[in-house]
């Protein structure tokens, strides 16, 4: 998942987390996220103890609450990887922090350029019947949508006879796939 994507469909970690229902499974999920990066850098001088790791999740949950679990994988993912370098083969809280910041100013350049490139191409001042004719598309949009899911819904009904059983059964192979006289018998 790439970070334009995870942030737009990512689920947020502390509306996750505030959730009851959630809650534990997300502080789990995080726990394990810097668990197993920190493991697999293996540094010398790094957070060993489980309630320093648990410490530092709660601190990065809270420091930064609009990032998004899948924000977080992409940060982990980018420290296995290289592209994030803590120095002298220590990663402790500070240089989680600050790879945190880093990502955040990236994200932060990518947004302003998607935001540019939106208001390039939006008008600068709509007129009222403008903004009732966008407002009408929409509806209609809506509408539609619900009709076709509607449609999806609703079930084909077969013909059956007093058993309820299919009175004639098409098979696409056939050279005839519709009955002459209606009860599944030619003639």
């Amino acid at each position: 998942m790439d970070p334009v994507q995870a942030w737009r469909e990512g689920v947020n970690v502390q509306a996750a987390y505030n959730n009851p229902q959630t809650q534990a499974a997300v502080e789990a999920t995080l726990i394990a996220m810097v668990a197993k990066t920190l493991r697999y850098l293996d540094y010398s001088r790094t957070i060993t103890a489980d309630q320093d790791i648990i410490d530092a999740v709660e601190h990065l949950r809270l420091e930064f609450p609009a990032m998004k679990l899948e924000e977080w994988a992409i940060i982990f993912h980018r420290l296995k990887t290289g592209q994030y370098r803590p120095g002298y083969e220590r990663l402790k809280l500070p240089e989680l922090v600050s790879i945190f910041q880093q990502y955040e100013g990236e994200r932060a350049e990518r947004r302003e350029e998607n935001w540019g490139e939106l208001k390039k191409h939006t008008p600068n001042n709509l007129n009222d019947e403008q903004v009732q004719a966008l407002y009408a598309k929409y509806a209609q949009q809506r509408r539609e949508a619900i009709e076709a899911a509607k449609k999806e819904t609703e079930v084909k009904h077969v013909p059956t006879d007093e058993r309820g059983r299919w009175n004639f059964i098409p098979y696409p192979n056939t050279k005839d796939n519709e009955p002459e006289g209606g009860d599944g018998q030619k003639g």
